[in-house]
Formats: structure tokens, C-alpha cells, sequence
């Protein structure tokens, strides 16, 4: 349920903003929200309440955001406020960042290692990620120290495993097949 009500008001903004054509503004005006709202998680707590009236809501909404974002996106807020939709803010804006990634042909792409990668690798397996897939890489770096080597690669919800324990746990599967 929360899935397909974050999809609807995400493809509404988001087909807003291609007829505004103020996809990208949008994009980073929710980015700054979604920031706020995960570093000030007392405003996102105030916007989900049951008891603080829509009007309330609204009146914080204008003394966060106005001169920050775009009317549009403040107007948006104000639709979710009337519709009771407050608490699937995270997910409206993480659905509308996938829809504009695929619309952009962007894949996130975060690389799992032992060791934090350092810049010259990290543009080598974008390079070859991008030429690969077709699409523009945006690549992370998130550090494992329960790998011994190699990568985990996360691209959007796909997983490639080329970690030594991997390659090491299938070199076993071989070993015990040709034994049997």
C-alpha cells in the first residue's frame, strides 16, 4: 500500500516537472528535503503527527521552505498535507529519484570492498561500468571489512559478486562436484 501511494505522488511531480521542465530543480529541491528531514527528524516527526491540523502543517512548511524551493514543490507538500499522505514523504522522493534516473539513464552503483577505494579505481570501474551498461554511472564507495578482497558491486537492486570469498566458495562447489 505505502509502495503504490509513494509511486502515484512521485509520477504526479514527476510528470509535473517534465511539463514544467523543471525536472532537475525538482530533483535537488527534494534532495534538500530529504536531507533536512533525516538530519531534523523532529519536522518530519511534526508533518506525520495525527493531532497537528493541516494548517499547522502548512504554516511549517511555509517557514522551512518558502524562498528555498519552487512553489510547485511547496504547493505538492501542501496536496500530501490534505490527503493525509505526510508519512510517505521518504518514500515520494526516493520513488521520484528513480524515476528520474531512469529517465536520465543513471544507475547507482555502489562498490563493496575491503578498503576504501581510492579515486583512480573508483573512475576506472565507472568508466567501465558506463561503457558496460550504456548508462551514466553515479558510484559509491561503501567499505566491508568482512571482505577479503575483491568487490561487491550493488547496481540499483542487482548484485555482482566478485569477492575472493565468492570466487573461493564457487572454486568448493567445483572441487566437491568433480569428488562426487
Amino acid at each position: 500500500m505505502a509502495e503504490l501511494i509513494s509511486i502515484r505522488y512521485a509520477e504526479s511531480l514527476f510528470e509535473a516537472g517534465l511539463e514544467l521542465d523543471k525536472i532537475d530543480s525538482f530533483r535537488k529541491e527534494l534532495e534538500s528535503v530529504q536531507d533536512l528531514l533525516r538530519k531534523e527528524v523532529e519536522i518530519f516527526e511534526i508533518l506525520k503527527h495525527p493531532r497537528i491540523t493541516r494548517k499547522e502543517k502548512k504554516s511549517l512548511i511555509d517557514e522551512i521552505f518558502t524562498g528555498r524551493l519552487s512553489q510547485e514543490l511547496i504547493n505538492f507538500f501542501y496536496v500530501v498535507i490534505d490527503r493525509r499522505r505526510e508519512k510517505y514523504l521518504h518514500q515520494i522522493i526516493e520513488q521520484f529519484n528513480q524515476l528520474y534516473n531512469q529517465h536520465m539513464n543513471i544507475a547507482n552503483v555502489t562498490a563493496v570492498t575491503a578498503i576504501p577505494m581510492a579515486e583512480k579505481p573508483k573512475e576506472r570501474l565507472a568508466s567501465v561500468l558506463e561503457e558496460r551498461l550504456g548508462k551514466k554511472i553515479v558510484l559509491s564507495n561503501e567499505v566491508d571489512e568482512s571482505i577479503i578482497g575483491g568487490v561487491l558491486l550493488k547496481i540499483d537492486n542487482k548484485f555482482i559478486d566478485s569477492t575472493l570469498a565468492s570466487q573461493l566458495k564457487a572454486m568448493e562447489t567445483a572441487i566437491k562436484g568433480v569428488s562426487l
